[in-house]
């Protein structure tokens, strides 16, 4: 199966759930218009940190638009601004053929706004995410995705060290809370950008080493960024 005829078959399947409107395009630079075209310019962002909208260069194209929220370091937990964001920029783990949405969490923050509170949300999903089934996605996301994400974020796990998952107890777990978005949630408003190139991190095993250390490439480097970004703005944060 091409990676067309995949992401055909997600997108129907994701408009046969309720989710509307859903947009394939074959080169992720060909989102960038519509994703801004969806975008009000007083709008207030948020982005929970996805790779796959850094990879695309949206950031510094809202900065320069003006839009509000993207300031960073990100608004605190108690700062008032959190409850005045319209649009969640924000991709997925894994997203199966038959219009599954799938993701891990650490704190729960970025799942819990994708299924309430957001005027809309909207998911930017490269074809290394598209998953036969719920059972792949899983499987995939925990024992593959987890782990490199874990290594990269420099997190004090068992699996950051091995590359497994041990299912372990530790305070810096990153996969504590599993969500699967069956069906569009009331009141939800998704717009979906599916895209045949890869964004973000996923990828198959069974696939070809130069993808998949194409795709960890791409991913560390923006990773790489996100931290240096973040460390002035940590309280006693060094090298």
């Amino acid at each position: 199966m091409t990676e067309k005829e995949k992401l055909d078959i997600a997108a129907k399947a994701l408009k046969h759930n309720g989710f509307d409107p859903v947009i394939c395009v074959e080169k992720a630079a060909n989102a960038i218009p519509v994703i801004l075209d969806w975008i009000e310019r007083d709008a207030w962002l948020e982005m929970a940190g996805s790779v796959s909208v850094r990879q695309l260069g949206l950031l510094d194209l809202l900065r320069e638009r003006g839009n509000p929220g993207l300031d960073f370091p990100a608004p605190r937990e108690e700062d008032p601004a959190r409850g005045r964001r319209d649009v969640l920029l924000v991709s997925a783990n894994a997203l199966t053929l038959d219009g599954k949405i799938v993701n891990l969490d650490g704190m729960g923050n970025r799942v819990a706004a994708m299924a309430y509170g957001m005027r809309r949300v909207i998911l930017i999903v490269g074809a290394n995410k598209i998953v036969a089934d719920i059972d792949e996605a899983l499987d995939r996301v925990q024992n593959v995705i987890a782990p490199y994400h874990a290594k990269c974020l420099g997190v004090d796990t068992p699996c950051a060290r091995t590359g497994t998952c041990s299912d372990c107890n530790s305070p810096q777990r990153i996969c504590n809370v599993t969500t699967i978005i069956t069906r569009r949630p009331p009141r939800a408003h998704f717009s979906i950008i599916l895209t045949a190139e890869d964004l973000g991190l996923g990828w198959d095993p069974a696939w070809p080493a130069e993808r998949i250390e194409r795709i960890k490439t791409s991913y560390r480097v923006e990773i790489d960024k996100f931290r240096a970004a973040l460390a002035p703005a940590r309280p006693g944060a060094s090298d």
